[in-house]
């Protein structure tokens, strides 16, 4: 189930590109998808871009979200992922969802919108 997490990992497909500095970006999770974080192995508080999208693959990994047919197939309607990115399902094919969730969650402590490295 690899496939899932690098599919999620910012940088690991055409549809998304890090900023210069992107790594040092300190972003704050809301409480609701810190949790799921935390669920998915994390222990900070303030997260780069990069650790988001490997602890949120890893959730989705762990509570075993994805369907085991078609492993890029996420299903979260009866899940805290689903009520936070408000869909019952969506494919890491299009992860257009996924960011539009971390815009909605994500602080961005050095100022600017976690979504320009988007």
């Amino acid at each position: 189930m690899t496939s899932l997490s690098s599919t999620l990992h910012p940088g690991s497909g055409s549809s998304c590109r890090a900023l210069p500095g992107e790594e040092s970006r300190s972003l704050l999770p809301k409480a609701s998808l810190l949790q799921i974080l935390r669920d998915g192995g994390a222990q900070e508080k303030v997260f780069t871009l990069k650790e988001v999208m490997h602890y949120l693959g890893q959730y989705i990994i762990v509570k075993e979200l994805y369907d085991k047919q078609r492993q890029h197939i996420v299903h979260c309607q009866d899940d805290p992922l689903g009520e936070l990115m408000e869909v019952e399902s969506f494919s890491v094919k299009n992860p257009s969802p996924v960011y539009e969730m971390l815009k909605r969650n994500l602080f961005n402590l050095n100022g600017k919108l976690p979504a320009t490295a988007i």
